[in-house]
């Protein structure tokens, strides 16, 4: 297999890679944001039936620590996506280099050898 072909082949597949990767982090986040909104409409729901049964301060300090909680969750959400981003992207930009590099190593070698 010539050199430039096997460099091409393997950017391709390292790019496919990373495609998939973002679309993995894509899934996770959603997945993420499904949820926070699932827990939520779960709070909301026990705050309104338990609500009879408190009082008025602790019904506004239940609000907002499930405001501080989803705040939380959603931070952390999308500090680890965007982590996850930057690592495929890091990982993917550094393999290709490396590929590019070996391949135009291979090139020069075969010069020298000719």
């Amino acid at each position: 297999m010539q050199t430039h072909s096997f460099s091409a082949t393997a950017t391709d597949l390292v790019a496919r890679f990373g495609s998939t990767a973002h679309d993995v982090i894509g899934a996770y986040r959603e997945g993420g944001e499904r949820l926070a909104d699932t827990l939520e409409q779960r709070w909301k729901s026990a705050l309104k039936e338990t609500s009879p049964k408190l009082t008025p301060e602790t019904r506004r300090n239940a609000a907002r620590a499930q405001h501080a909680f989803s705040a939380l969750f959603a931070k952390g959400l999308a500090v680890s996506a965007d982590g996850a981003v930057v690592v495929v992207d890091t990982l993917v930009g550094a393999t290709v280099v490396a590929i590019e590099r070996a391949a135009a190593l291979a090139r020069q070698r075969r010069q020298d050898a000719a």
